[in-house]
């Protein structure tokens, strides 16, 4: 059993003696220096002590607030002559109970639970709702019997993501797989940094603590003294031991060889025992576990839908959907106060939704034709780009949207049954999809079928089947006969899909819940669409892309420089190709005003179309710059461009010098050119609006974009921006501000 007491640094150096004292590698001469430098050491801590008799002693919790006011020490007498300073309200008083007098079995409250943080090495507290539940179920558990019994029940924690299993000690993930971490009580804890002591050890400390002292009055000492004290009862253990000096002075100790002989000069010379080498250990918690400190109920689901590449990383979409969870709580403390605190019923919660790893789909054969000459790229082509092949293959798709189908449905029965409240006070689900994840989401929610696609197709051709034309005059007849057959398959199936099963799920979602928002991030979808024969109608209704009865709003987010994302506006109104997206508020911006509110603004036609932009325009390096309607317009877009040239020139210039020209960089610089007369192009804009602009506008906005950094470079981003989404405040300020659109007037950030 190992003792590593935390944080003090005043005897590192005799700490690490221990090993070469023990295995011989210390000589008279270094153990000396060595015996100086503690020396040195218990002095200036002597000295630190004595100042700390000198000045007012630091708020104890353990020591009630009239006491320590009502010490006079050195300083206070001094400052006695000056003018007082302004009378101060008196500070809150704990309320009292028989455990300040008595020494009494630790109350549930004072008893804390904490939970191991794998990422940053340490424990972390339960809110105090959790430690009080976790603690009666531990007591009615140990105290009362239930040990025998198998089927003991676990305790919800932490928003009841997570339940523990008091036998085993283990915290464990209900919603998803693969995340178990360790469960402490915590009984005896350092004192000032509230660390809490090792269970094994705490408890056979409260043990002897409570047979030794219990039922006794504890007697503060108003001033500690100063010189050794006798330690009124010791415990030990293999490695260190436990003094009481009194009931509520005890100290830990280390029995390694360099702290004892730490302790045996400090003795020598006067000092105390815990001023050489040891802890001072507290009981119970030195804040009270409350049954209000709990977090609201839940009353708006997010499913968090990944996209492609789960399959390389598996755990992906569990720490972006924490990500994603952090970000609202960041935001929800800073900018929505009424969404915390006891008296708020309002929360909203992500879960993610893992589809692609539970999909067997080709089985590995794609791994037995992969060449092995570059493996590792093309390992994560295969774990990330093939996604989109598998869904736009009539095979796979099927079994992929299924998958993601029967994750929802379970996801959401799972958590009806844990959160029994939430259907009853009209609790909310929304989708966050990111990717592709927005597409398999998409056809999810409106039932879209291929197969349906190409019935549609074949009951509206018209005529007969060309090759039917070309036949010799004696098989004429069975042409006709053929003729016929067709046009009666037709008539079956114009009466087989208005009762069939995919046809009626177009007009209701196949989900088991309703859909009160969509979110879809980083998303290709208008792509997929406009594959699918979606055009603009040109009234202006979003039900275009999809019923209102199916979802009651839907928000394309994207970044500026993310290469997968399109716009889904201008499939609903052409002359939006025209008209910006609307920019997502900073989450740091001082003024923010309601995105129904926010003023359209137009920005010219861009000829970026290759019809437009022809093989002269991309290739002759000698034209000049196109002439402008608005010159602004296109500096403004050099500009943009020019940190990125830039630095891929002084790139080029660097090898330009060499003796020796690589050809690789005639190649880049070409790439340069080139890429430089196309952004040059792509802002050639041509004056005026589009006639398209009449009074029609959309109902809803869909498209909103995140701003971008005006030092980051284009191109560089677009290496990042597709993943960027699970961070970002701005983000997370725009979800919360369209979940809680009632809290909008206090999204405004505290100056």
């Amino acid at each position: 059993m190992s003792f590593s007491p935390p944080g003090d640094s005043s005897f590192q150096s005799a700490y690490s003696l221990d090993s070469d004292i023990n295995n011989g590698t210390v000589d008279e001469q270094s153990l000396g220096f060595s015996f100086g430098i503690m020396h040195q050491a218990m002095d200036h801590e002597h000295r630190t002590l004595a100042d700390e008799y000198q000045r007012p002693p630091a708020y104890n919790p353990f020591i009630h607030q009239e006491e320590q006011d009502s010490t006079p020490t050195n300083e206070d007498a001094s400052k006695s002559k000056k003018k007082p300073p302004p009378p101060r309200p008196p500070p809150p008083r704990r309320a009292k109970s028989k455990e300040d007098d008595v020494v009494q079995k630790l109350r549930v409250n004072r008893v804390r639970w904490f939970y191991r943080d794998e990422a940053n090495k340490k424990w972390v507290p339960f809110i105090g709702y959790d430690s009080c539940q976790l603690e009666w179920k531990y007591r009615k558990v140990y105290e009362q019997g239930e040990v025998g019994d198998e089927n003991i029940e676990r305790v919800l924690v932490r928003g009841g993501l997570y339940e523990v299993d008091i036998l085993d000690k283990k915290c464990l993930s209900i919603f998803w797989s693969d995340e178990k971490v360790d469960v402490m009580r915590g009984t005896w804890f350092y004192y000032g940094n509230s660390e809490p002591l090792e269970e094994s050890i705490a408890s056979q400390i409260e043990t002897e603590h409570f047979a030794e002292f219990g039922g006794q009055k504890i007697v503060e000492e108003a001033q500690p003294k100063k010189g050794p004290k006798q330690a009124l009862k010791q415990l030990r253990f293999r490695d260190h031991h436990v003094d009481w000096n009194s009931i509520r002075d005890v100290y830990i100790y280390s029995n390694s060889t360099s702290s004892r002989i730490a302790r045996s000069i400090g003795t020598t010379i006067g000092f105390s025992k815990a001023s050489t080498s040891g802890y001072r250990i507290i009981r119970g918690y030195h804040e009270e576990a409350s049954l209000d400190d709990k977090p609201p109920p839940i009353s708006h689901l997010v499913f968090v839908v990944h996209g492609i590449g789960q399959i390389m990383d598996r755990g992906s979409i569990i720490k972006n959907c924490s990500d994603l969870r952090k970000g609202a709580e960041k935001i929800i403390n800073k900018q929505f106060p009424d969404l915390k605190g006891p008296t708020c019923t309002k929360r909203v919660e992500f879960l993610p939704v893992e589809w692609r790893t539970s999909l067997s789909l080709d089985n590995g054969v794609v791994t037995t034709i992969t060449p092995q000459k570059l493996k590792g790229l093309r390992h994560v082509l295969n774990s990330t780009g093939m996604d989109i092949l598998y869904y736009t293959s009539p095979l796979y798709r099927s079994e992929i949207v299924k998958g993601l189908h029967l994750q929802l449905c379970h996801l959401y029965s799972l958590f009806c049954s844990r959160n029994p409240g939430f259907e009853p006070n009209g609790g909310k689900v929304s989708i966050f999809a990111h990717s592709l994840g927005s597409v398999i989401v998409y056809d999810i929610l409106t039932g879209w079928n291929p197969i349906h696609l190409y019935d549609q197709y074949l009951n509206h051709e018209q005529g007969s089947h060309p090759d039917l034309d070309s036949v010799s005059d004696h098989h004429q007849e069975l042409a006709a006969e053929l003729n016929e057959a067709r046009k009666k398959v037709a008539e079956l199936e114009d009466k087989l899909l208005a009762t069939n099963q995919v046809a009626v799920s177009i007009k209701s979602p196949k989900l088991d819940f309703q859909i009160d928002s969509f979110f879809c991030v980083g998303s290709p979808l208008a792509v997929f669409l406009i594959m699918r024969g979606f055009r603009a109608q040109g009234n202006g209704s979003v039900s275009h892309i999809i019923p209102k009865s199916i979802c009651k709003r839907i928000f394309n987010i994207y970044h500026p420089a993310d290469p997968v994302a399109y716009r889904l506006e201008p499939l609903m109104l052409k002359h939006y190709s025209t008209i910006s997206p609307l920019p997502i508020h900073r989450a740091d911006s001082p003024k923010q005003t309601p995105y129904d509110q926010m003023k359209t603004t137009a920005y010219p036609t861009s000829r970026t179309t290759p019809e437009e932009m022809t093989g002269s325009e991309i290739g002759s390096s000698g034209a000049g710059p196109p002439a402008t309607a608005s010159g602004s317009s296109a500096k403004s877009a050099v500009s943009r461009t020019s940190s990125f040239t830039d630095g891929v020139g002084g790139f080029l210039a660097r090898f330009s010098r060499s003796e020796e020209r690589d050809p690789d960089i005639d190649v880049l610089e070409d790439l340069q050119k080139t890429m430089e007369e196309i952004d040059l192009n792509s802002v050639t804009v041509q004056a005026g609006i589009p006639t398209e602009l009449e009074s029609v506008e959309l109902e809803q906005r869909v498209d909103f974009e995140l701003r971008q950094s005006n030092l980051s470079s284009t191109y560089i981003s677009a290496l990042t921006s597709h993943s960027s989404y699970w961070t970002s405040a701005d983000l997370s300020l725009f979800m919360l501000t369209q979940l809680f659109p009632e809290y909008l007037n206090l999204a405004a950030p505290k100056l």
